[in-house]
């Protein structure tokens, strides 16, 4: 490029000639050859300008988020997101409602079950929804405050998908609760993105499995039946088995955590304190094996005395709160170039990093786990 510029700043230099045509020894400079040599400098600028533009403009597949609008981009993430949706709905309808009753649309109040981890569930889910897909609207060029507004309605359309499912089937309903957690979780997304312009509390979720006893259960009703059962397989039916029921719906094992980034508020001070250290609450539960009490069915939609029904001791097995305070990892704070590894660890921060953590619960135990996940 330098001897291009040096090319079309030159003026040309041609043999100076007297009067009679006989050349002199000497160079004479002149302007016939002017403007050929501007057209050539212009084709020349045009051709490294369109080149630097191609290699500035971020390709189709690239992880570089665009500067503006990138149509292509917009129509791939929005044919890949549609895609998306629409097998996870079938998947999740086959896997969770396809194998109970249906019926009309209902509504369910279930705003006391499960110690409230189904409603941090949903807070975390909504939460984590919304900040994915702002994160793709934003690789497409979608400008900030719309990506953020996009995120809050994707999470949005996700949760209340299911809810719908929920309040056309026999066995749950349709529940407000579940919708105002919902609405908190992507809420509190676009309100830290429009507010602050990144997240400085994050959702978080950690799981570790629980073996529970293999010592027979016996139905308390009806009296003297000898179909017994153990907590394991109650757990089993109840919450499933394999990686997505652990994280997902076993509320004996999942914690959900608000993970605080300190630096982001307070600044370059003080200067021993790492970008990427947070500090993280969480709240989870214990002997959860029905939505109230202790007590369940064999068979929920099974009425009369005859139904095998199974309680546990509460003594033995005392529905538990617990709260967590730890520290924690923002893994988007750690400084990685390298894109595809930034964009790994951006969908990987719903899991919070292992750390010690001080437990309290309402048994008034207080614990300290060297090592907790």
């Amino acid at each position: 490029m330098e001897h291009i510029g040096l090319f079309c700043a030159t003026p040309p230099l041609l043999p100076s000639t007297k009067a009679g045509g006989r050349f002199s020894s000497g160079f004479r400079r002149t302007d016939r050859g002017l403007p050929a040599r501007i057209a050539l400098c212009l084709l020349f600028a045009l051709f490294f300008l369109s080149r630097s533009q191609a290699q500035r403009a971020p390709r189709l597949l690239s992880l570089e988020p665009a500067d503006s609008l990138h149509r292509g981009r917009f129509w791939t993430a929005l044919g890949a997101g549609s895609g998306a949706y629409g097998a996870s709905m079938v998947g999740l309808y086959k896997a969770w409602y396809a194998g109970y009753p249906g019926g009309r649309f209902h509504f369910f109040n279930d705003a006391g079950e499960w110690n409230q981890m189904d409603k941090m569930g949903h807070w975390l889910m909504s939460y984590n929804e919304s900040r994915w897909i702002g994160g793709g609207a934003r690789w497409t060029g979608i400008r900030p405050k719309p990506a953020a507004w996009l995120g809050f309605a994707g999470g949005q359309l996700i949760q209340c998908s299911l809810e719908l499912f929920d309040g056309f089937s026999a066995q749950w309903g349709f529940s407000w609760s579940d919708l105002g957690f919902n609405l908190l979780g992507s809420g509190m997304f676009v309100a830290q993105q429009i507010g602050w312009g990144e997240q400085r509390i994050l959702m978080k979720m950690s799981a570790w499995p629980v073996h529970y006893s293999g010592e027979p259960v016996y139905p308390v009703t009806p009296a003297g039946s000898q179909q017994w059962t153990t907590l394991q397989q109650r757990a089993d039916a109840l919450y499933g088995r394999g990686p997505l029921s652990l994280f997902l719906k076993n509320y004996n094992t999942l914690v959900v955590w608000a993970s605080f980034n300190p630096r982001a508020v307070l600044g370059d001070r003080p200067p021993w304190l790492p970008k990427w250290l947070n500090i993280a609450v969480g709240m989870g539960a214990d002997n959860l094996f029905a939505g109230y009490g202790y007590s369940w069915q064999a068979d929920k939609n099974c009425s009369g005395p005859d139904c095998l029904t199974y309680s546990v001791d509460p003594r033995a097995y005392p529905r538990t709160r617990q709260f967590f305070l730890s520290l924690d990892v923002d893994f988007t704070r750690l400084g990685i170039r390298n894109r595809f590894l930034r964009t790994v660890l951006s969908a990987a921060n719903i899991f919070k990093f292992p750390a010690p953590a001080l437990e309290w619960n309402s048994r008034g135990t207080l614990r300290l786990h060297p090592f907790y996940f």
